[in-house]
C-alpha cells in the first residue's frame, strides 16, 4: 500500500487503546459486502421467459421515456399533462 500524504497529519493511535463499542456494533461483518439494502443478491438459475420479457419491455419503457425527454420522477401525471 502506498503512501498518502494527506494522511501525514493523522496521528498514530497507542496499541493499548479501546474500540469504542457502539463503533463495533455498527460496522459491518463482512465490510468487502454491499449491503443487502443497496444491492440485493442475483437470483440464480434460469428465469422464466414472461420474467425476462417483462424486464426487457420496462426497460425498453424507461429508455424511450428518457430519450422523449418525459420526467418520470414525478410519475404518470406528468406524462399525462404533455397529451393534453
Amino acid at each position: 500500500m502506498s503512501h498518502r500524504a494527506e494522511y501525514d497529519d493523522v496521528p498514530a493511535v497507542p496499541r493499548d487503546a479501546e474500540l469504542d463499542p457502539h463503533w463495533a456494533a455498527l460496522a459491518p461483518s463482512r465490510p468487502d459486502l454491499v449491503p443487502q439494502s443497496y444491492l440485493p443478491a442475483a437470483m440464480p438459475g434460469e428465469q422464466p421467459t414472461w420474467r425476462k420479457a417483462s424486464a426487457v419491455v420496462l426497460i425498453a419503457m424507461f429508455v424511450t421515456a428518457t430519450t422523449g425527454g418525459v420526467c418520470l420522477t414525478y410519475g404518470p401525471g406528468e406524462l399525462f399533462a404533455l397529451l393534453r
